[in-house]
């Protein structure tokens, strides 16, 4: 149904390979970006962005005109070098907007927890500047429990960690089924990121207390899961709360992070500011606080190489 005025503004709910999905006061409805919009600002809406919208006459399709300041974005970026003179540009796919905190989702089960890849989901969540909480799935089926949460919450140093199973257990005490009120609350956006199968639609579908994103099977060789959510979309909660479904990652970019890589590892940063040289790779200098601090056991290991290797490619 077409807007009552030439110029309206609208909420994008849905992000897939066609148009933007787009809620107005009339209702929901497919809408295009404008020319000008795409070829001279370089933009394109992403979920959670307020737009404004041009109704053309003779058009049965409302135009995207312009894209309202967003007050948080969640982003992945990489270099892409061209084929021509290989020179490289930043390639950013903006995944959601506008939100209010990230839920970074992992999934346990025989293996432990993947924490090099959790660190590099919070590089990217927290360059957002909001909030982030960890949500570790499936604990009815993790064979280390408490010392994968354990791993979480050194990664995630200031996070809140939460683990759950999404299926009734006997040992709720320690797997409990997740309720709506602890992630979500009225007037708040929140936005899950995670890989395939680690259960983010089965959530969604929990916190909405109704099937509204399609649920897949998971390998049970590796618990890889198959795309099943294919589109980023904004589903409303009971209460007056919302959350973004994101399709799985496979690949994570961080470009550019240089905030994001702070906030995940404060403890070096900290110990960086007595490092003797201000441009201290951590990595061979004389009179570096932070291979000082991990030769001394008050810095781990893993965690400085961790960030050595997100280091290199926000800084690349």
């Amino acid at each position: 149904m077409p807007v009552n005025s030439p110029l309206s503004k609208g909420l994008v709910v849905s992000l897939d390979r066609g148009y933007p999905l787009v809620r107005t006061n009339q209702g929901e409805e497919r809408a295009q970006h404008s020319i000008a919009l795409v070829k001279n600002e370089g933009i394109r809406a992403a979920v959670g962005d307020i737009v404004e919208l041009y109704e053309e006459p003779g058009q049965d399709m409302l135009r995207i005109t312009a894209i309202q300041d967003r007050s948080s974005i969640l982003a992945r970026r990489e270099l892409v070098e061209s084929i021509h003179d290989g020179a490289g540009k930043i390639k950013e796919q903006i995944l959601a907007a506008n939100f209010d905190f990230v839920v970074v989702v992992q999934s346990l089960g025989k293996r432990r927890l993947d924490v090099d890849y959790l660190e590099r989901q919070l590089v990217m969540a927290n360059e957002s500047g909001v909030e982030t909480i960890i949500l570790l799935t499936k604990a009815d089926q993790a064979r280390h429990l408490q010392e994968d949460i354990t791993a979480a919450k050194a990664a995630a140093p200031g996070s809140k960690v939460l683990s759950v199973s999404m299926k009734a257990t006997e040992t709720e005490e320690t797997c409990p089924c997740l309720m709506p009120t602890e992630l979500f609350f009225p007037n708040r956006l929140g936005v899950l990121v995670g890989r395939s199968g680690v259960g983010k639609s089965t959530l969604v579908n929990l916190l909405a207390g109704e099937d509204k994103q399609a649920v897949g099977k998971v390998r049970e060789k590796d618990s890889a899961g198959r795309h099943t959510t294919v589109a980023r979309r904004l589903v409303d909660l009971p209460g007056g709360g919302a959350v973004i479904d994101t399709p799985g990652m496979r690949a994570i970019g961080v470009l550019g992070a240089g905030l994001g890589l702070y906030k995940t590892f404060p403890e070096i940063v900290s110990a960086a500011a007595k490092c003797h040289y201000r441009d201290c790779t951590h990595t061979h200098e004389p009179g570096c606080a932070v291979t000082a601090a991990v030769e001394a056991g008050t810095l781990d290991a893993r965690r400085l190489n961790s960030y050595r290797t997100l280091a290199s490619e926000v800084f690349d």
